[in-house]
């Protein structure tokens, strides 16, 4: 490229007033915050609070929930000249619990399954209905944390849903002609790995809410995408998809809150107060009008969002962040963590707007004081910054990173997995 065109180009950017990055060497494709806020919805600003960057208060959270999972192709067979991946996927589900201001190791939940198309298979070749697989079937029957721990050999067919439709059937995912579309067959197993990790934490949840109902939890990730897969882990948590039972929903979302590191849904309008670089943390909290989803993300209406710059000590630190969006944390908190009264348990989904206004948005009320705490505890747990990727580096709270962390170190290497 002609030097001159290049200078050419400098110059009208140095007289718009824009300023250079950080030399880096990631190209636009590369950049690690490019998945970051990447749909807009409309939004309420239900309330706004104004805290200290170093709180005082003592920590709220009790115990810290995450997951991870490593999902890799182990074998083929071949159908119709048609090879066909097998995965087997690692997962492992977990929580830390603080005990005298340490973190230690408390639950630790594991699945060794064997994921494929197993229904397709068998369309194709009658000799698959002979070859049925050893162990227990992680379906839509059911009952699969339960399963998991029964220690048994497990497989998933990723070739039927795990989630039932209107007429009770499991849909078909694959059909026998599908199995030659090798990336999708690849994906539907990813995805299947991605469904039993989550309905794993949804186990731990519960397990956690049954065994110490007065203490607080901290979730990796957003609230509502577990909720559908409720009446998977438990029969006892049969209605808490789409909260069509209200009073289940609360047991279990009572005294939860999620932490969002990677937010894609952010509101349309008026994120800009978080930005403010006052010497007080300005945090807007929103309620969302309906369910949205977006690929990893997802925000509903019984779950208020606030957003919290919560390391804006180190924007402009970071060569391969540049945006100040990157650094928005998302806190979910279903009404069941604030509103804390049982009098409510039965319709405290059927609040309105203009209710929960009332009730978040009067500095002096007992709801306003519960979400300022939950907040407060957040922006304790900010510091020391985990040792992990850029963007994480500014949305991922500590506590959280170390699970992770303790959990990734469990997981079986991709050698192992592929000699089975």
């Amino acid at each position: 490229m002609p030097s001159n065109l290049l200078a050419s180009i400098g110059n009208y950017l140095q007289s718009a007033g824009a300023i250079p990055l950080l030399p880096s060497d990631l190209p636009e494709e590369g950049a690690p915050d490019l998945p970051i806020a990447t749909s807009s919805s409309p939004a309420r600003e239900i309330t706004r609070l104004e805290l200290p960057p170093f709180p005082n208060d003592p920590a709220l959270f009790r115990f810290f929930v995450d997951g991870v999972q490593r999902t890799v192709a182990t074998a083929e067979v071949t159908v119709n000249n048609v090879r066909v991946l097998l995965h087997l996927a690692h997962l492992i589900a977990g929580a830390m619990e603080r005990v005298d201001n340490e973190l230690r190791p408390h639950t630790f939940r594991e699945a060794l399954v064997l994921i494929f198309p197993y229904q397709a298979l068998q369309a194709i070749d009658p000799a698959w209905s002979a070859r049925t697989p050893p162990g227990r079937e992680l379906s839509s029957a059911g009952q699969i944390y339960s399963i998991i721990q029964g220690g048994d050999p497990l497989y998933s067919d990723s070739s039927v849903s795990l989630e039932l439709s209107r007429d009770g059937r499991s849909r078909r995912l694959l059909e026998p002609g599908h199995l030659i579309r090798t990336g999708d067959v690849r994906q539907k197993a990813l995805n299947r790995s991605k469904e039993l990790l989550r309905i794993m934490e949804v186990g731990v949840v519960w397990e956690l809410r049954q065994q110490n109902p007065d203490d607080w939890i901290l979730l990796d990730g957003p609230v509502a995408p577990p909720l559908k897969y409720g009446r998977l882990v438990d029969v006892a948590l049969q209605g808490l998809q789409d909260i069509a039972r209200p009073d289940v929903a609360f047991d279990f979302l009572h005294r939860v809150v999620g932490a969002v590191k990677r937010v894609q849904i952010i509101p349309e309008a008026g994120l800009e107060a978080a930005l403010h670089p006052g010497p007080n943390l300005t945090i807007p909290v929103y309620r969302f009008g309906d369910v949205i989803v977006k690929e990893d993300d997802a925000v509903a209406k019984e779950i208020l969002s606030a957003f919290l710059w919560l390391r804006r000590e180190l924007a402009g630190e970071i060569s391969a962040i540049w945006s100040s969006v990157s650094g928005l944390a998302r806190i979910d908190v279903p009404l069941p963590a604030v509103l804390d009264n049982n009098r409510l348990r039965n319709d405290w989904n059927t609040l309105d707007e203009e209710a929960l206004l009332n009730l978040l948005g009067n500095p002096s009320s007992f709801e306003h004081q519960r979400l300022k705490q939950i907040m407060q505890a957040v922006i304790i747990e900010r510091w020391p910054v985990p040792s992990s990727n850029p963007t994480r580096m500014l949305t991922e709270l500590f506590p959280v990173g170390e699970t992770e962390l303790w959990l990734t170190s469990q997981l079986r290497s991709v050698y192992e997995m592929r000699q089975p």
